[in-house]
Protein backbone atom coordinates (compact mmCIF):
# COMPACT_ATOMS: atom_id res chain seq x y z
CA UNK A 1 0.00 0.00 0.00
CA UNK A 2 1.32 3.41 -1.18
CA UNK A 3 2.27 5.88 1.58
CA UNK A 4 -0.06 8.72 0.61
CA UNK A 5 -3.43 6.10 1.17
CA UNK A 6 -1.97 5.18 4.42
CA UNK A 7 -1.62 9.28 5.18
CA UNK A 8 -4.98 9.44 3.79
CA UNK A 9 -6.50 6.65 6.34
CA UNK A 10 -5.26 7.92 9.26
CA UNK A 11 -6.15 11.58 8.66
CA UNK A 12 -9.83 10.41 8.25
CA UNK A 13 -9.54 8.28 11.31
CA UNK A 14 -8.24 11.03 13.35
CA UNK A 15 -10.67 13.57 11.92
CA UNK A 16 -13.69 10.98 12.68
CA UNK A 17 -12.39 11.18 16.51
CA UNK A 18 -12.32 14.40 16.51
CA UNK A 19 -15.82 15.00 15.15
CA UNK A 20 -16.81 12.07 18.07
CA UNK A 21 -15.57 14.02 21.13
CA UNK A 22 -17.11 17.68 19.76
CA UNK A 23 -20.54 15.89 19.61
CA UNK A 24 -19.90 14.06 22.53
CA UNK A 25 -18.91 17.36 24.29
CA UNK A 26 -21.91 19.71 22.71
CA UNK A 27 -24.67 17.00 24.01
CA UNK A 28 -23.06 16.86 27.73
CA UNK A 29 -23.40 20.62 27.70
CA UNK A 30 -26.71 20.71 26.76
CA UNK A 31 -27.82 17.95 29.22
CA UNK A 32 -26.26 20.18 31.75
CA UNK A 33 -28.20 23.72 30.52
CA UNK A 34 -31.62 21.36 30.56
CA UNK A 35 -30.96 19.83 33.87
CA UNK A 36 -30.10 23.15 35.17
CA UNK A 37 -33.25 24.43 34.21
CA UNK A 38 -35.18 22.23 35.60
CA UNK A 39 -33.34 22.76 39.10
CA UNK A 40 -34.75 25.12 41.53
CA UNK A 41 -33.32 28.08 42.80
CA UNK A 42 -30.72 25.99 45.92
CA UNK A 43 -29.85 23.57 42.88
CA UNK A 44 -31.72 20.65 43.09
CA UNK A 45 -33.98 19.33 40.40
CA UNK A 46 -37.69 18.99 40.63
CA UNK A 47 -38.34 15.11 40.95
CA UNK A 48 -41.31 13.72 39.05
CA UNK A 49 -43.61 10.75 39.82
CA UNK A 50 -45.24 9.65 36.86
CA UNK A 51 -47.67 11.88 36.41
CA UNK A 52 -47.04 14.00 40.18
CA UNK A 53 -43.98 16.70 40.72
CA UNK A 54 -43.00 17.51 43.64
CA UNK A 55 -43.62 20.66 45.37
CA UNK A 56 -42.66 22.77 48.20
CA UNK A 57 -45.25 23.02 50.95
CA UNK A 58 -44.12 26.27 52.06
CA UNK A 59 -44.08 28.11 48.52
CA UNK A 60 -46.85 26.76 46.85
CA UNK A 61 -49.65 25.72 49.18
CA UNK A 62 -52.11 28.21 50.14
CA UNK A 63 -55.06 26.49 51.77
CA UNK A 64 -57.58 27.99 54.28
CA UNK A 65 -56.82 25.86 57.38
CA UNK A 66 -59.90 26.14 58.52
CA UNK A 67 -61.47 24.31 55.78
CA UNK A 68 -59.34 22.37 54.09
CA UNK A 69 -60.34 18.61 55.69
CA UNK A 70 -63.91 19.37 54.26
CA UNK A 71 -62.62 20.18 50.82
CA UNK A 72 -64.13 18.30 48.07
CA UNK A 73 -66.18 16.26 50.33
CA UNK A 74 -62.97 15.47 52.28
CA UNK A 75 -59.90 14.03 52.64
CA UNK A 76 -58.73 10.51 51.94
CA UNK A 77 -56.08 8.77 54.32
CA UNK A 78 -53.99 6.14 53.78
CA UNK A 79 -51.74 3.72 56.02
CA UNK A 80 -49.74 0.68 55.96
CA UNK A 81 -47.75 -0.75 53.50
CA UNK A 82 -46.91 -2.62 50.33
CA UNK A 83 -48.34 -6.23 51.54
CA UNK A 84 -51.25 -4.17 52.72
CA UNK A 85 -52.81 -0.62 53.36
CA UNK A 86 -56.36 0.85 53.98
CA UNK A 87 -57.79 4.29 52.79
CA UNK A 88 -60.81 6.05 54.43
CA UNK A 89 -62.25 9.61 54.11
CA UNK A 90 -61.60 12.38 56.76
CA UNK A 91 -62.76 15.44 57.70
CA UNK A 92 -61.04 16.30 60.62
CA UNK A 93 -57.38 17.62 60.73
CA UNK A 94 -55.02 20.17 61.43
CA UNK A 95 -52.18 21.92 59.47
CA UNK A 96 -49.43 24.12 61.15
CA UNK A 97 -45.98 24.16 62.65
CA UNK A 98 -45.04 22.30 65.99
CA UNK A 99 -41.57 21.45 67.29
CA UNK A 100 -40.19 23.98 64.44
CA UNK A 101 -41.65 21.37 61.99
CA UNK A 102 -44.43 21.55 58.98
CA UNK A 103 -47.14 19.32 60.31
CA UNK A 104 -50.14 17.58 59.82
CA UNK A 105 -52.76 16.48 62.55
CA UNK A 106 -55.20 13.51 61.66
CA UNK A 107 -58.00 11.87 63.56
CA UNK A 108 -58.96 8.21 63.51
CA UNK A 109 -62.06 6.59 65.93
CA UNK A 110 -60.33 3.51 67.05
CA UNK A 111 -63.56 1.51 65.50
CA UNK A 112 -62.33 2.28 62.06
CA UNK A 113 -60.55 -0.25 60.35
CA UNK A 114 -57.66 1.93 59.20
CA UNK A 115 -56.92 2.83 62.57
CA UNK A 116 -54.96 -0.58 63.05
CA UNK A 117 -52.80 0.71 59.84
CA UNK A 118 -52.22 3.64 61.78
CA UNK A 119 -51.26 2.27 64.76
CA UNK A 120 -48.88 0.30 63.22
CA UNK A 121 -47.55 2.61 60.14
CA UNK A 122 -44.10 5.38 60.65
CA UNK A 123 -45.79 7.55 57.43
CA UNK A 124 -49.21 8.24 56.32
CA UNK A 125 -50.68 9.95 53.29
CA UNK A 126 -52.74 12.59 52.57
CA UNK A 127 -55.04 12.97 49.21
CA UNK A 128 -56.80 15.12 47.46
CA UNK A 129 -59.42 14.04 44.88
CA UNK A 130 -61.22 16.36 42.68
CA UNK A 131 -63.65 13.56 41.82
CA UNK A 132 -66.34 13.83 45.15
CA UNK A 133 -67.47 10.33 44.79
CA UNK A 134 -64.08 8.86 45.60
CA UNK A 135 -64.78 10.73 49.19
CA UNK A 136 -68.35 9.48 49.57
CA UNK A 137 -67.76 6.03 48.51
CA UNK A 138 -64.42 5.54 50.54
CA UNK A 139 -66.24 7.58 53.83
CA UNK A 140 -69.47 4.97 53.19
CA UNK A 141 -67.91 1.43 52.59
CA UNK A 142 -65.33 -0.75 54.98
CA UNK A 143 -62.42 -2.02 54.20
CA UNK A 144 -62.94 -4.99 56.47
CA UNK A 145 -65.63 -6.21 53.63
CA UNK A 146 -64.27 -5.07 50.29
CA UNK A 147 -61.07 -3.59 48.59
CA UNK A 148 -62.32 0.08 47.81
CA UNK A 149 -59.33 1.20 46.09
CA UNK A 150 -60.46 -1.83 43.39
CA UNK A 151 -64.16 -1.27 42.98
CA UNK A 152 -63.25 2.65 42.48
CA UNK A 153 -60.53 1.50 40.12
CA UNK A 154 -58.09 2.88 41.75
CA UNK A 155 -54.57 2.18 41.91
CA UNK A 156 -52.21 1.93 44.31
CA UNK A 157 -48.20 3.60 44.55
CA UNK A 158 -45.74 3.80 46.60
CA UNK A 159 -43.59 6.59 47.96
CA UNK A 160 -39.62 5.75 48.64
CA UNK A 161 -40.39 5.78 51.59
CA UNK A 162 -43.68 2.65 51.07
CA UNK A 163 -46.14 4.58 52.05
CA UNK A 164 -49.12 4.02 49.69
CA UNK A 165 -50.78 6.60 47.54
CA UNK A 166 -53.50 6.33 44.51
CA UNK A 167 -51.87 7.41 41.24
CA UNK A 168 -55.78 8.62 40.45
CA UNK A 169 -55.30 11.48 43.52
CA UNK A 170 -54.62 15.15 42.39
CA UNK A 171 -52.30 16.17 45.32
CA UNK A 172 -50.79 14.09 48.21
CA UNK A 173 -48.50 14.61 50.58
CA UNK A 174 -46.58 12.43 52.91
CA UNK A 175 -45.94 12.44 56.96
CA UNK A 176 -43.70 10.88 58.93
CA UNK A 177 -45.58 10.03 61.91
CA UNK A 178 -43.85 11.83 65.04
CA UNK A 179 -46.63 11.51 68.05
CA UNK A 180 -50.08 9.60 68.56
CA UNK A 181 -52.17 9.24 71.15
CA UNK A 182 -56.37 8.32 72.33
CA UNK A 183 -58.62 11.04 73.60
CA UNK A 184 -59.10 10.68 77.13
CA UNK A 185 -63.21 11.41 78.55
CA UNK A 186 -61.61 12.62 81.83
CA UNK A 187 -60.18 15.19 80.01
CA UNK A 188 -62.81 16.83 78.17
CA UNK A 189 -63.54 20.24 79.48
CA UNK A 190 -66.77 20.91 77.41
CA UNK A 191 -70.13 18.65 76.71
CA UNK A 192 -69.69 19.49 72.85
CA UNK A 193 -66.81 15.73 73.10
CA UNK A 194 -68.76 14.55 75.97
CA UNK A 195 -72.17 14.67 74.14
CA UNK A 196 -70.36 13.86 70.32
CA UNK A 197 -69.71 10.14 72.04
CA UNK A 198 -72.20 9.07 73.52
CA UNK A 199 -74.16 7.93 70.81
CA UNK A 200 -70.57 7.10 67.97
CA UNK A 201 -70.30 3.52 67.66
CA UNK A 202 -66.63 3.34 66.21
CA UNK A 203 -65.62 5.22 69.77
CA UNK A 204 -63.16 7.62 70.72
CA UNK A 205 -60.89 8.98 68.02
CA UNK A 206 -57.05 8.52 68.26
CA UNK A 207 -54.66 11.53 66.90
CA UNK A 208 -51.86 11.29 64.87
CA UNK A 209 -49.45 14.10 64.52
CA UNK A 210 -47.44 13.86 61.67
CA UNK A 211 -44.01 16.12 59.67
CA UNK A 212 -44.11 16.78 56.43
CA UNK A 213 -41.48 14.92 54.48
CA UNK A 214 -43.22 15.50 51.07
CA UNK A 215 -45.84 16.61 48.43
CA UNK A 216 -46.60 16.00 45.29
CA UNK A 217 -49.24 17.24 42.69
CA UNK A 218 -50.69 16.94 39.00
Amino acid sequence: MKASTILNIVLALALAIVCAKMAYGSNSAEKEKTEEKSAGDDGNATKSHGAFKEFDINEDFNENAFNYFMKGGGLILAAGDKEKSNAMTIGWGGIGQLWRKKVVTVYVAKGRYTHQFMEKTKYFTIMEFKDRNVGKYMGSHSGRDEDKAAALGLHTAYTENGTPYYEEADMVIECRLMYKDEFNPSNFTDDVPRDFYKDFSPGLHSLYIGEVVSAMKK
